[in-house]
């Protein structure tokens, strides 16, 4: 990352049509990924090639030094040793020359003329010798430089590998943290998938963001709402706009998608910052970017975002604050979000249309179940209770029917 910048300055001296283009690609992918963290990819290729030509223009630099100083080249006449590295020097002399005989041609100088010309050859060849003088080096600082360049390489080799078994290898499903402690296991995620798998219908729906959606359909083989193929944005904005909305308006959205469960990550307790609480402004945007009544301004205060008592009153009450949040204040008494390093706003409350059915061991992962519409509105529980007991008498007052299953 930081030969970078060299390589820009490299592509300048000269700049040429290759160079442009090399310029315009580097600015235009350092825009685009700075939108989003996997663009990175787009910047990769570009940082790749202008570290390299950084790399050449300063091993081009300390190795002309290098050369200039030997003493098997510097014995030899002082212009065939800058000629080395690039014949501008003799063939200037040659085009000097060559004017100089035409000149003699054409014009037959005096003895002074001849003089003149000479003294401006010599004045022109000290000049290049000296201007090449000013671009070598001492040669210990080319040859540490060399050095350094070369330690440099075979640590990147180093990281590179350590980077590939580390960050790329290791499973996402299970994570991994180290401390004075020792190796900390996080088995979240299998442990969830492995309760739905075990504990719900076959078919039963789970809803939860699309970040999830391969892996419940892989490993606990359960439909899901969405997932990782992301085409269908109506269904994510759909799943968005839910977790965005307060209880009851979210119940009635999931009830209308056949939704049994509603999974929910969360990294409060043990500091993972990857949770649906950092990713929900993403599900406010694209959830209003299909609704219209779903707007980010009504979850920012001042333009920031924030979970704590300054949290805005349509945050404190959508279903992901909820449901990431629901009994967290039991774990320490104080309701303290590790990874966004402040006490929740709102700490006692309760669930009215869904039910907290697992929660993983280090609270990681959070699934719930939707409430029956019976369990939820007591008024049209009574009158259904009132009319079946109303039934049952006049049954038992009339002539009982045999029951043909029996």
């Amino acid at each position: 990352a930081f030969l970078v910048p060299a390589g820009i300055i490299a592509c300048f001296l000269p700049l040429s049509d290759a160079s442009s283009f090399v310029v315009l690609y580097i600015v235009t992918s350092v825009y685009f990924s700075g939108v989003m963290v996997r663009l990175m990819l787009v910047l990769a290729p570009a940082a790749c090639i202008l570290s390299g030509i950084a790399l050449s223009e300063a091993f081009d630099v300390f190795t002309r030094s290098i050369k200039f100083q030997l003493p098997g080249i510097s014995g030899t006449s002082q212009i065939d040793a800058g000629d080395a590295s690039s014949g501008s020097v003799v063939t200037q002399n040659d085009a000097v020359k060559t004017n100089k005989n035409e000149d003699s041609v054409k014009e037959r100088p005096s003895k002074k003329n001849k003089k003149k010309e000479k003294e401006i050859v010599e004045k022109a060849s000290i000049k290049s010798q000296i201007e090449k003088r000013l671009m070598v080096l001492p040669l210990e600082a080319s040859v540490i430089a060399i050095l350094l360049l070369v330690l440099l390489g075979a640590f990147y080799v180093v990281h590179c590998v350590w980077a590939a078994a580390e960050a790329y290898s290791a499973p996402s499903i299970v994570l991994t943290s180290h401390s004075h402690d020792g190796l900390h296991v996080f088995d979240d995620f299998r442990e969830a998938y492995a309760w739905l798998r075990h504990n719900t219908e076959v078919d039963d729906k789970v809803a939860s963001w699309w970040d999830y959606g391969y892996q419940t359909t892989a490993m606990a083989n359960r439909t899901v709402i969405v997932d990782n193929n992301t085409w269908n944005n109506t269904h994510i904005a759909t799943v968005g706009t839910a977790m965005s909305s307060p209880e009851k308006a979210a119940w009635e959205i999931f009830n209308s998608l056949d939704v049994k469960y509603v999974l929910v990550v969360f990294g409060g307790l043990v500091g993972y910052p990857s949770d649906d609480i950092n990713k929900f402004l993403w599900m406010v945007r694209i959830g209003g970017g299909v609704f219209p009544h779903i707007k980010e301004p009504d979850y920012l205060r001042d333009g920031q975002y924030r979970i704590d008592s300054q949290a805005t009153p349509t945050m404190l009450n959508c279903l992901m604050y909820k449901l990431s949040y629901y009994r967290f204040v039991e774990t320490d008494g104080k309701g303290f979000d590790r990874v966004r390093r402040t006490e929740i706003g709102k700490k006692h409350f309760k669930l009215t249309h869904f039910e907290e059915v697992f929660t993983t061991h280090h609270w990681m992962v959070r699934i719930y179940k939707l409430k029956p519409p019976k369990n939820r509105i007591r008024g049209k529980t009574k009158k259904s209770k009132s009319k079946a007991s109303s039934t049952t008498t006049s049954r038992r007052s009339g002539t009982r029917k045999k029951n043909p299953w029996h």
